[in-house]
């Protein structure tokens, strides 16, 4: 049985979260939730680098948990080491060697890059409220997917349910 992996990718406050989730509901998927949020809202958004390793470790475990369950045929990622990285890269200016061994795995995934042409939403926990800015991140992850050579697909429009069905769609495509 062919194994897919699916991940969704982007600046914050683009949806990724909601729509990892309905995307795996939709395709009975195993799902891989974001582990810097389950961090986060329990010990604060206040966070230095050492806070940031252990999220990153987090992230690890949760990514091979969800790597192990052969039992469905698509696995989705709400997030990976590719937001790790670009958020070492913004926050720090430091990106661990390991972070990049982990990323030079992911040979079999396929992004979806969320633009940020959605509202911004202050959940207490987010950092980026100025489009410009976000704009800015998105680019770096193009960026760094093209570097890569990851099959990709950008996520665009301001209407969340709409995203879903495209990356429904953009899944059945790949699958079919």
């Amino acid at each position: 049985m062919e194994h897919y992996k699916f991940v969704i990718v982007g600046v914050e406050s683009t949806g990724k979260s909601t729509c990892a989730h309905n995307v795996a509901v939709h395709f009975q998927a195993t799902l891989a939730t974001e582990y810097a949020r389950d961090y986060l809202e329990e010990f604060g958004n206040e966070y230095d680098y050492e806070d940031f390793i252990k999220i990153a470790n987090g992230q690890l475990i949760k990514e091979k948990k969800a790597e192990s369950n052969k039992n469905n045929k698509i696995t989705i990622f709400d997030t990976d080491f590719i937001v790790i990285y670009i958020w070492a890269k913004i926050v720090f200016n430091k990106i661990e060697p390991w972070i990049i061994d982990r990323i030079n795995e992911y040979k079999d995934r396929i992004y979806f890059v969320m633009s940020p042409d959605v509202a911004w939403l202050n959940d207490g926990l987010r950092e980026y409220p100025d489009l410009e800015v976000r704009k800015n991140i998105h680019s770096q992850y193009v960026e760094l997917l093209n570097k890569l050579k990851f099959q990709y697909y950008i996520i665009e429009g301001n209407d969340h349910e709409a995203r879903e069905k495209e990356v429904i769609a953009c899944i059945s495509r790949i699958m079919a």
